[in-house]
């Protein structure tokens, strides 16, 4: 792990106001604490050069990042406290941020940048139309986002690949004997939700099934929407013998609704669902699920957004899609299918 700025101060054992002294302004600090804190630097492998230009630029060495209306209690928090690891890493702070009452997005935006608040953001919870992007990229202020938008080609990102994520979970319930496989979603209109819906298609295609159109169901995220999204697709004449939910907590509603109609979960209705949280593991029984690299993806939007503050560097700017993986549990039953 490379040595920080923090590192040097607590083995030099001055303050990290001092370590940037001796960087950055080395006539007002003492002979014998100047040459204490370099030879610190040179023990640790200290690489001061980018920190030395963005004092000199007057730079903030914060990152902002504004915190999503809704969260699933857990992708996201392992995206954020490993950006915020991995950000420290490279001597950069974190600060969190959301519009004021009243104040839309772009405005909230805009504020941080007129108050010198941040020298770049990171972006999750994309969608199309962003006009967030469509401000940053006419404002040329630096950012990275999580997840792909329609400026795509403009802007450095990562994403994790949605579609064959879905992919994964149709083509494992169909290689376990299903046809007849339900997709519970989101509403049109999330560059997320729509990969995975198109993951979930494009498996069926691929294996020569056709989409029956009552068998999708879109409907905003949570247990209690996921319950009744199921409900719906058990009362339909011939209704599913499994189904893929776009988001854990669908499918743990959907898992609910299943048991209330005395079946089986596993055996007379198999369900997959998306993104692994740890109730998946917890649930009864156990919520088969694709799991997102999502530490790797908080170290590469960190990484991605270090290079677009480099003055030095060049280029186009970096994009990044990791793939998912699917973790078989319970829930999506034994080989063969259903049994009904």
């Amino acid at each position: 792990m490379r040595a920080t700025i923090k590192d040097v101060s607590r083995v030099a054992g001055v303050s990290v106001a001092t370590v940037s002294n001796v960087l950055n302004s080395p006539d007002i600090v003492a002979e014998q604490t100047h040459d204490r804190v370099m030879a610190v630097i040179e023990q640790l492998g200290y690489k001061p050069n980018r920190a030395a230009r963005a004092l000199q630029q007057q730079r903030t060495f914060s990152i902002g990042y504004q915190m999503p209306r809704e969260t699933d209690g857990f992708a996201l928090d392992v995206f954020l406290h490993r950006v915020v690891e991995r950000a420290e890493e490279a001597d950069l702070a974190i600060v969190l941020f959301a519009p004021r009452p009243g104040q839309d997005q772009v405005d909230a935006y805009r504020e941080m940048i007129r108050r010198g608040a941040v020298d770049g953001f990171v972006i999750s919870a994309t969608g199309h139309g962003d006009d967030r992007i469509e401000h940053l990229l006419e404002a040329g202020f630096p950012f990275v986002t999580f997840g792909r938008t329609d400026f795509s080609g403009d802007h450095a990102w990562v994403d994790v690949d949605g579609c064959a994520g879905a992919d994964l979970a149709t083509a494992h319930l169909l290689d376990r004997g299903h046809r007849e496989i339900a997709f519970i979603g989101w509403p049109e209109g999330s560059i997320t939700g729509d990969e995975r819906s198109s993951g979930y298609r494009r498996a069926l295609a691929d294996r020569g099934v056709s989409v029956r159109p009552e068998l999708v169901v879109r409907t905003e995220n949570g247990v209690e929407p996921g319950s009744t999204a199921m409900q719906q697709l058990l009362d339909l004449e011939n209704p599913p013998t499994a189904v893929v939910a776009v988001q854990d907590l669908l499918a743990l509603g959907a898992m609910n609704a299943i048991r209330e109609r005395g079946l089986t979960i596993g055996r007379d209705m198999a369900v997959v669902g998306f993104d692994d949280i740890p109730s998946a593991a917890l649930a009864s029984p156990a919520l088969s699920s694709i799991r997102q690299p999502m530490d790797r993806v908080g170290e590469l939007v960190v990484e991605m957004l270090v290079e677009e503050l480099d003055e030095d560097s060049v280029g186009t700017a970096r994009t990044g899609i990791l793939t998912p993986e699917l973790v078989v549990r319970a829930s999506s039953g034994p080989d063969g299918g259903s049994t009904r």
